[in-house]
């Protein structure tokens, strides 16, 4: 079975790394997924523990939903109080296309096989000054035959204090597998495979946060309203 050299290789802005994050980014839509959120007390106890689903191809005032709350199903009422607060936080507006977040001008080549290839891709931070992002490692595998991304995944080198210091990122690992006709322009497939995962642990004034997202599906753009 061939492996994947170990030696790097500067990829001078790789036709096949752009063209396929191109594709998957300007893909057939955004993805929908569930957050299961554990909030915790400085002495380390739980606090607070909900699962969520997020769908942005929903109207405004129905993208959250709350699935579980102290890991038990929430009754109508408690999703009413809650959906119709998390929901009234308006749409974020992204001016930059997502492939500008990544450096594909200083992406190395970290891996090549007859079928695969892998990148090392730095990320633009969206917000310098607030968000850094030096210490976060980004690999992307893209499938040669297909010219379509396999894999994406991202983890942390060290703690990455945001908001100028309030809040720290100790802990990321982001796991995506990809379906090989997922970047195809006539393709209706939802994109990630099941099992891929995501997961990110945050500290803010000695609270500790974990995030951990799954079940990522493909679904249509939200229309603009």
């Amino acid at each position: 079975m061939a492996a994947f050299f170990v030696g790097s290789l500067r990829a001078e802005t790789s036709p096949l790394l752009s063209g396929a994050l191109q594709r998957w980014l300007a893909g057939q839509g955004d993805l929908a997924f569930t957050e299961h959120t554990r909030v915790f007390h400085r002495d380390g106890s739980l606090k607070e523990e909900r699962v969520e689903r997020f769908d942005p191809s929903q109207p405004e005032n129905r993208r959250w939903r709350l699935v579980e709350l102290g890991g038990v199903p929430i009754t109508e009422a408690q999703s009413a109080r809650w959906e119709a607060k998390k929901n009234a936080k308006p749409r974020q507006k992204v001016d930059k296309s997502p492939i500008e977040l990544f450096d594909l001008d200083h992406a190395v080549q970290i891996g090549d096989a007859p079928t695969m290839a892998r990148f090392r891709v730095p990320v633009r931070s969206p917000i310098p000054h607030l968000v850094p992002t030096n210490e976060i490692e980004v690999v992307v595998t893209v499938d040669k035959k297909t010219g379509s991304v396999a894999g994406i995944g991202a983890a942390l080198r060290e703690p990455i204090p945001v908001l100028l210091g309030v809040v720290r990122i100790t802990d990321l690992d982001v796991n995506l597998h990809i379906h090989p006709e997922a970047n195809a322009l006539a393709s209706d497939s939802e994109g990630v495979e099941p099992g891929s995962t995501a997961r990110m642990t945050i500290s803010k004034l000695g609270y500790s946060m974990q995030y951990n997202w799954s079940d990522f599906t493909r679904v249509p753009l939200a229309k603009a309203n």
